[in-house]
């Protein structure tokens, strides 16, 4: 009796043993942080378009791309807050691709047409992502600044 229950609890730790060599990390349970992208348009003083109302962000179109969602200010967050750099930008999906085009429809006949390029990053458990490396307006380079850990923002100067 005591070889069957050892037998057993010896199968049922096998059968749920998993053969991932990824430095020790259940990949079933890896939650790892990927890049994001935000974009601010600014006029040549460096104050938001959207946060002083030239530009409506539901009014917002997009010709191409991947997608993109609006990100409001933070409602919770202290006005000092490291977040607050974030406020009243656009968050641009990051597509699986080292060349990737936005053309935007800023409404009042402002087109952005913003092309980036990004880095292809391994990690483990097989997951891969891409981060910004560069980004273009117009033939121009426009800084592309991590203000967090993998989360990149650049101005565009309409």
């Amino acid at each position: 009796m005591k070889k069957i229950m050892l037998l057993t609890f010896i199968s049922f730790l096998v059968s749920n043993c998993t053969n991932d060599d990824d430095a020790g990390i259940d990949c079933a349970l890896f939650d790892p942080v990927f890049s994001s992208l935000y974009i601010k348009f600014v006029d040549a003083n460096g104050n938001n378009l959207i946060e002083n109302e030239t530009i409506d962000p539901d009014e917002i179109l997009l010709e191409n791309g991947f997608g993109f969602r609006f990100n409001p200010p933070e409602e919770f967050a202290a006005p000092e807050a490291e977040i607050r750099v974030l406020d009243n930008t656009l968050a641009l999906f990051i597509p699986y691709e080292s060349i990737f085009q936005y053309r935007l429809d800023l409404g009042g006949g402002n087109r952005v047409t913003l092309d980036f390029t990004a880095e292809r990053t391994e990690i483990e458990c097989n997951l891969v992502y891409y981060t910004p490396t560069s980004v273009t307006n117009n033939d121009k380079t426009l800084a592309l600044e991590e203000v967090f850990t993998l989360v990149f923002l650049s101005e565009v100067e309409l």
